[in-house]
């Protein structure tokens, strides 16, 4: 069954520190190109003053373009029900910016299928050297609901199948028979 604890005070409370973390990140990180280029011109000498706030200012904006983009996407998932109907992977061949033999890489891609309770088709998409949750952690005819607002957005109706609870604020994988988190003590969804 599905856990009453999404909506435990310290599990919220935890999502909304991840979330000010991540805003947190993301105002230090958007003003740097522009204070580095700054700092680059005044010590160097090497270019100009209003060349470098332009470059510096120009990079700045990407960065924030960027992080505007991803918090919109972040905050336009919904949460979903699904059922895994199949799983695949396979290995898929990425070519880097030159024709060069060297800068192509070969990478495993994890898909798993789903069918969500209102009866939509959706595939998750994840690649080696990235996060591989789904695929790892759901099983075919496992039933499922889809939390986009944590860290670890997947928990299953059935957990007595389950090889482990994964904590949704630090994703952090925890014996079944556990009620809190080992790593951060947030309750789990049991």
């Amino acid at each position: 069954m599905y856990s009453e604890r999404v909506n435990d005070p310290r599990i919220l409370a935890a999502v909304k520190k991840n979330r000010r973390a991540t805003g947190v990140f993301g105002m230090i990180l958007v003003p740097l190109p522009l204070a580095g280029f700054v700092i680059y011109s005044l010590v160097t000498g090497e270019m100009e003053l209003k060349e470098a706030l332009t470059i510096g200012g120009i990079v700045s904006g990407v960065f924030l373009v960027f992080a505007l983009i991803s918090a919109a996407v972040r905050r336009a998932k919904k949460p979903y029900e699904a059922t895994v109907i199949d799983k695949k992977e396979r290995r898929v061949l990425y070519h880097g910016n030159d024709s060069s033999r060297d800068n192509n890489t070969t990478v495993t891609e994890y898909t798993t299928v789903v069918r969500t309770t209102k009866g939509k088709k959706k595939k998750i998409v994840e690649r080696e050297g990235s996060q591989v949750w789904a695929y790892g952690y759901l099983q075919i005819g496992d039933r499922f609901r889809f939390h986009p607002q944590f860290d670890f957005p997947y928990e299953l109706y059935d957990k007595s199948k389950a090889p482990y609870i994964v904590c949704v604020g630090c994703a952090t994988r925890n014996p079944v028979e556990g009620d809190v988190c080992s790593r951060c003590g947030i309750p789990l969804l049991k």
